[in-house]
């Protein structure tokens, strides 16, 4: 979870260079986002679970079948595609709908290692998947790190030279943004709970870090 979601939308970004960055690494979190958002009305939950405490980092049980599914993961994506197409002048093309799906359905692919055995393929799942990573603090914050720099070079390096005006103009921008994040991990993967009231202080607050987060890495193209 965190910095590396945001890779997805900075590797896809060469295949729909069109497509705005911030919107593209909104598609890579867009399940934590609809998350937050759902909890905010009871539909899912997470609470801080004490006893995880020890065990490592994101300490807390979470039940969110709908949008840490993959289905659930691939229609958020859809509906942000659909959304970004009806609310753009601009020409969207299929191939930039499927950058926004796929940088949304990433989202499981590295949700299944994270976890601890709380995400689905559907809503309706049994069987529940994660290999636990998050008990080990210093292993997740060194593989999302590398993740979300591999993004970084991919995006670097082979999206169009138009959509990297942002860092190239303003040359400090780049690694500005990318401590920032490194930052936001850090404290994700070895700081404590701000407090135990999950509804109305975590997630509000975990939601505005991704948004802001989004907003920032759209600063590298503009």
């Amino acid at each position: 979870m965190w910095i590396a979601h945001y890779a997805s939308g900075l590797i896809v970004k060469p295949f729909a260079p069109i497509v705005p960055l911030s919107v593209l690494t909104l598609a890579g979190a867009l399940p934590d986002v609809v998350f937050f958002l759902l909890q905010f009305f009871g539909i899912e939950t997470f609470n801080l679970d004490k006893s995880l405490i020890p065990r490592g980092c994101f300490p807390y049980s979470n039940d969110y079948p709908y949008s840490h599914s993959l289905l659930g993961m691939t229609l958020a994506g859809v509906a942000l595609a659909v959304l970004y197409k009806a609310n753009t002048a601009a020409p969207v093309t299929l191939k930039d709908q499927i950058a926004i799906v796929a940088a949304a359905a990433s989202h499981f692919l590295l949700e299944w290692p994270s976890h601890r055995a709380d995400v689905k393929i559907t809503p309706r799942d049994s069987n529940q998947l994660g290999a636990g990573m998050f008990d080990y603090p210093a292993v997740t914050f060194l593989v999302k790190c590398v993740i979300y720099l591999a993004g970084l070079w991919v995006y670097a390096t082979f999206a169009p030279m138009a959509t990297k005006t942002g860092y190239k103009t303003h040359k400090k921008r780049l690694w500005g943004i990318t401590l920032f994040l490194i930052g936001a991990q850090a404290h994700f993967s070895f700081g404590s709970a701000p407090t135990t009231n999950t509804r109305w202080v975590h997630a509000p607050l975990f939601l505005g870090q991704v948004l802001a987060s989004c907003w920032l890495i759209g600063k590298l193209e503009s």
